[in-house]
């Protein structure tokens, strides 16, 4: 048995265990397409019998970083085999997310079972695995919450690609851990010591100086586009989950573009 599926096989029951007892299913109106799966490409690609690829929408497996090995990246190589156990050889419904293919001409949209309620189901499977990660793009919107609940209770248990270091929940207030990590896609957690829009941007700072902890970034327009501080669930004090790609200005920032980028970890059990 390969290592990925070996993880995967074990991973299984404590996912299970971890996931939320009564996570939110997403009903779609894209009407249900019944293709036949030939096999997984990677952890979020599958090739159907038809010829025409389709990447899983809102979500993303993790990729050997530039100069990486495969051979040396297995969280990688077990998304994929993830992915074949569940999908390989099998018919299931298809709903597009867009009408449009990706730049690589995939098709992008949900699988599942065979009427199955959860229209995102197989995604949403490998996410309480730990296998993929939620992507904050317009393509997963319409699953969004349920996507990142699913994730939620991998993370929470350090599951598949979270239990590996890169891919380690931050602590928003290591400005000098985090300006390490420019360039890079992190999930950072902390409690938000302000809130502050000045010229024409929204600021959620994590310190009380730029280069001692993360800010996340937003235009006002953008702000506006997604309800304002209250509605992202972000005010002074309150426990936040930010996600996205660090950049340096005077200090690490993230810039956010959407909601799913932000979330409110208070009242939760931690």
């Amino acid at each position: 048995m390969a290592l990925g599926l070996r993880i995967w096989t074990c991973s299984t029951l404590a996912a299970l265990a971890a996931a939320p007892a009564h996570a939110a299913p997403c009903s779609l109106a894209a009407a249900p397409e019944a293709v036949a799966v030939e096999r997984a490409l990677d952890g979020d690609t599958v090739r159907l019998d038809d010829g025409r690829e389709v990447r899983l929408a809102g979500v993303a497996a993790p990729k050997a970083p530039l100069g990486t090995r495969d051979d040396d990246w297995p969280i990688a190589a077990a998304a994929r085999e993830a992915l074949e156990a569940q999908a390989g050889g099998r018919v299931l419904e298809l709903r597009l997310a867009s009408a449009s293919p990706d730049r690589h001409g995939r098709a992008v949209g949900y699988l599942a079972e065979i009427d199955e309620r959860d229209h995102a189901g197989l995604a949403v499977r490998l996410l309480a695995l730990g296998h993929l990660r939620v992507l904050a793009d317009a393509a997963g919107r319409d699953c969004g919450a349920t996507l990142a609940q699913a994730e939620s209770a991998a993370l929470g248990a350090r599951l598949g690609l979270w239990s590996d270091p890169y891919y380690e929940v931050r602590n928003a207030h290591d400005g000098a851990a985090l300006a390490s990590l420019s360039g890079r896609f992190v999930v950072a957690e902390g409690r938000v010591a302000s809130v502050r829009t000045s010229a024409g941007r929204a600021y959620v700072n994590f310190g009380r100086r730029w280069r001692e902890a993360l800010s996340l970034s937003l235009s006002e327009a953008a702000l506006r586009k997604l309800g304002g501080f209250e509605r992202l669930g972000v005010r002074s004090g309150m426990l936040v989950r930010a996600r996205g790609v660090v950049e340096i200005r005077r200090g690490p920032v993230i810039y956010v573009t959407d909601a799913a980028q932000v979330e409110s970890l208070d009242g939760r059990k931690r």
